[in-house]
């Protein structure tokens, strides 16, 4: 259905400037887009300011598949996590026509058929890719799946070695570094992300507010604290205890009463990473390194304890009232991914989004969590043409910074979902560093859940785990191509 637009678009595009990508039929020589000098890959990130411009090509050869269909396969749409990669129509939702742009280019450009399989995040898509990879068959090009379970997959062997297929090249501005330097083991990648999809981006950890509340209670403008880098677990804590009240007037913390923040467990994991620290980084070689049992993080880790047991003024143990508190006027802040942004949309209060507050004013910048359910694309490792594969990943990709990275960031992030202008200048900053915690998505040894659950004494548990994580780790990497 999506050729049949193609005469048409190659008409359009024949009028706009070049640096969008044409419909031809040579890649290498007419396909060029325009980024900026210096950024972190991943278009999203609102990389293109003050840096030099550079001109990028598509470097592809000329090719002609007859035909020939892509499988995507990735999950089912869900609030904190829009799966859909593909779509087949025209559509007057922004997404779902940049989708259907990305599709018709792809297709005149190589002569594919770009299609997808949608199952359930997480297990459900594991299953299927393992299966896959088990029986030798090939009934997926490339796999979308939760960072958990891509991890669970790359742990037990299913991924190739990214590096290793031509044409996709992780140097490209299409590609979001963060991930790529973050999540690479021993040098290689097998979990990539970039402007290929929308779902690596979804689950970014941010703080919304209600301007209602921040009026009411006379506090300072959100937005100039974190210009005026003075956003911190401080300033955020003494503003959610001004405007914690006992709405109901019966003397108990309960769900009618209004908060001053509202979150939950993957707040522990954004709360160390906002103060620069993970669970595990990569030394010199590539290799995982356990970094948590240092005084720092214990220092560290105390105060987000503080911050997570203080029920006078937090409620952390109820996902649902997080969303609710917020629709209805119940909670100064809540923090949750980016995602719900469109849900929110719909509320009768005026909200505004900003970055998870730094630990402290001395540390260098906003570092924002990128939870456990975002999605991240690896390739399973029984797939017998990895250059087919390649070369439309490639295209997909940098046609996906054409039309489906604008569509999702400038005309529905920062336009629609957003109620105002700075949270619009906001998501610049939160996309600007993505934190990806390889201790987090791999969780060897259990360490995150144990991690992110109250009483825990990460000194106790480092003691008992550490042997256990470093052989979790081994058993992972003996299993990479």
């Amino acid at each position: 259905m999506k050729k049949i637009m193609c005469a048409l678009l190659a008409l359009l595009m024949v009028a706009v400037p070049v640096m969008l990508a044409s419909c031809s039929d040579s890649a290498d020589t007419d396909a060029t887009t325009t980024a900026a000098e210096g950024g972190t890959g991943d278009t999203a990130a609102g990389d293109v300011s003050t840096a030099d411009e550079v001109t990028e090509t598509l470097d592809l050869p000329e090719t002609d598949y007859d035909g020939r269909t892509f499988t995507m396969l990735s999950n089912t749409d869900l609030t904190y996590n829009y799966g859909t990669c593909d779509f087949d129509e025209p559509s007057d939702d922004a997404r779902e026509q940049a989708l259907y742009e990305r599709g018709v280019a792809v297709e005149e450009l190589l002569n594919v058929t770009v299609t997808m399989v949608q199952d359930d995040l997480g297990g459900d898509i594991y299953s299927l890719m393992k299966t896959d990879v088990d029986a030798g068959t090939t009934n997926y090009d490339i796999v979308f799946n939760s960072m958990g379970y891509s991890c669970t997959a790359t742990g037990a062997g299913l991924c190739y070695n990214i590096d290793e297929i031509e044409y996709i090249d992780l140097t490209k501005s299409w590609w979001n570094t963060d991930c790529t330097e973050q999540l690479a083991l021993g040098g290689n990648h097998y979990m990539i992300g970039g402007d290929i999809a929308v779902n690596d981006k979804e689950c970014i950890w941010v703080v919304y507010f209600l301007t209602d509340l921040i009026e009411q209670n006379n506090l300072e403008s959100p937005y100039d604290l974190v210009n005026n880098n003075e956003w911190t677990w401080d300033k955020m804590m003494q503003m959610a205890d001004t405007a914690d009240r006992d709405e109901n007037g019966n003397g108990t913390r309960d769900s009618g009463d209004i908060y001053g923040l509202c979150t939950h467990s993957e707040n522990y994991a954004a709360s160390w990473e906002s103060a620069g620290l993970k669970l595990i980084t990569l030394d010199s070689t590539g290799y995982p390194t356990v970094s948590w049992g240092t005084d720092e993080f214990v220092e560290v880790y105390t105060q987000i304890q503080e911050l997570m047991d203080n029920s006078d003024v937090v409620s952390a143990d109820n996902v649902e009232f997080i969303s609710t508190s917020l629709e209805q006027g119940q909670t100064l802040f809540g923090t949750e991914v980016i995602a719900f942004a469109m849900e929110y949309r719909e509320s009768e209060y005026d909200f505004g989004i900003i970055p998870y507050p730094k630990y402290s004013s001395d540390i260098d910048r906003y570092y924002s969590y990128i939870a456990y359910n975002a999605s991240v694309m690896t390739v399973e490792l029984t797939h017998g043409d990895t250059e087919f594969v390649g070369i439309v990943t490639e295209a997909l990709a940098y046609y996906g910074q054409e039309y489906l990275t604008p569509a999702y960031y400038e005309v529905q992030l920062q336009s629609r979902f957003s109620r105002d202008e700075e949270s619009a200048a906001m998501l610049d900053i939160i996309f600007e560093y993505r934190c990806y915690d390889l201790g987090v998505f791999f969780d060897w040894g259990s360490a995150k859940t144990s991690l992110s659950t109250s009483g825990a004494s990460p000194s106790t548990l480092y003691a008992s785990l550490s042997k256990s994580i470093n052989k979790a780790i081994e058993k992972s990497l003996s299993k990479l191509t």
